[in-house]
């Protein structure tokens, strides 16, 4: 039996596109009350070409190995999706692990300690980073660094990571609520120039990256563009500047 499909209606155009997972992740979400943040509702492909991260990468992160336990809990393996929370770990963990230089050994500890302490399945999307006991990533109180909090004592410099850590909207209590990806791949080196375009918020269009401020997803302005329509032509539609739809489009072209 084909996995059901859910309609996306775009506003003001009245064009419709298909989204795989969304309809039976909704379904899943109303029947057993699951937080919407953990719904599964990322494929292995999707998350990877969100996050510009090689599959394989996202695979160890969720799966881990025979000798490595996984760095976030995915709620279902099969088929494997990831929620909006393993999207934004991923996304902690990239940064860390490979923009800053932070040992995977070292992250792997602090998320160990993490989920013991806070008693949390995904420490990095529910907690904000701070300083606590100097064995975990967190943003130290005076605001003035960030430690890799560690047996080492490793530093990771205030300037450098707070750009990236600023992607990830947060409630009140530390916890995602927003992802804003970075649009380009080329944008992870200058996240201070990285346009906040695009967002992914599980509130909003089944979780589905969406211009931000509005219901517009990035894959339908992908579909118009190959369907012939021009940017100047996508921007009048929907109100937006063309600026804004060309990065919406590139951020789909990502592979």
């Amino acid at each position: 039996m084909p996995v059901p499909r859910s309609v996306f209606v775009t506003p003001r155009s009245g064009h419709c596109q298909t989204s795989s997972f969304r309809y039976t992740s909704a379904a899943l979400m109303r029947k057993l009350q699951i937080d919407p943040y953990e719904i599964p509702n990322y494929s292995i492909e999707e998350s990877a070409r969100y996050l510009h991260v090689h599959q394989q990468k996202i695979m160890y992160w969720v799966f881990g190995t025979e000798t490595a336990a996984p760095l976030s809990t995915l709620y279902r393996r099969n088929p494997a999706l990831l929620s909006f929370k393993n999207l934004v770990e991923c996304f902690v963990l990239e940064s860390l692990r490979n923009i800053h230089g932070v040992s995977l050994q070292a992250v792997r500890r602090s998320i160990e300690e993490l989920r013991i302490l806070k008693q949390s399945k995904y420490p990095l999307a529910d907690h904000d980073l701070h300083t606590e006991n100097r064995h975990l990533i967190y943003l130290d109180e005076s605001g003035q660094e960030l430690t890799c909090l560690t047996r080492s004592g490793q530093l990771v410099f205030r300037d450098i990571i707070l750009p990236f850590l600023k992607r990830v909207e947060r409630n009140e209590k530390g916890i995602a609520r927003r992802l804003f990806p970075f649009t380009r791949k080329e944008h992870l080196k200058t996240p201070t120039q990285a346009p906040r375009d695009v967002v992914i918020d599980p509130t909003v269009s089944f979780g589905m990256p969406i211009l931000v401020d509005s219901r517009i997803s990035t894959a339908f302005l992908l579909s118009r563009r190959r369907g012939g329509a021009s940017i100047p032509e996508l921007a009048a539609d929907y109100g937006r500047p063309t600026a804004e739809i060309e990065e919406a489009i590139r951020f789909e072209q990502a592979t």
